[in-house]
């Protein structure tokens, strides 16, 4: 039995495995034709200034949200002309918090997401050790289907050479 898929949520944090899963939700989101909400979460316990260690004032977390917005922007613009999306199939959103509640908690049911796409991992393995990985948390809590973005070798050298370019 096939389930349609209305609206899908895709979390971004700029990871290649969030590059892999926002491929997977173009896909996804045209064989259903459904809704794509992007979600870019920033989480300000893991910004810190320069690597230092330092807190960022309010100025430079304004500046932080303006350029993930303006980032958003553009890549919602780029789905439009590419991929031949209508405007309002696609939204993008940025929220302040931890980004395993802020998914799970808040954004799926408030948008009544039917389907979270997530990257295999952003983090390293120690960190994941440490912290434990968002799409690990959000497999486990998710009240709806989770799709895993696997991150094979071919994608992550045709990921490497459209950087390169």
């Amino acid at each position: 039995m096939a389930i349609n898929y209305e609206r899908i949520l895709v979390a971004i944090d700029g990871s290649k495995g969030s590059e892999i899963a926002l491929d997977t939700a173009i896909d996804v989101t045209k064989r259903n034709d459904a809704h794509l909400d992007i979600l870019r979460v920033l989480d300000l316990n893991s910004l810190e200034y320069g690597g230092a260690g330092i807190a960022l004032n309010g100025e430079q977390i304004y500046t932080i949200e303006q350029e993930n917005e303006q980032y958003l922007s553009e890549l919602r613009d780029k789905l439009i002309k590419e991929h031949g999306f209508k405007p309002e199939q696609i939204n993008v959103h940025i929220r302040f918090g931890n980004p395993k509640l802020v998914i799970v908690e808040d954004f799926q049911p408030e948008y009544n997401i039917d389907m979270i796409i997530v990257g295999s991992t952003g983090k390293s393995f120690l960190h994941r050790l440490i912290t434990g990985s968002v799409a690990a948390h959000v497999i486990r809590t998710a009240k709806c289907d989770v799709l895993v973005a696997r991150s094979t070798e071919e994608n992550l050298a045709a990921k490497e050479k459209e950087a390169k370019e």
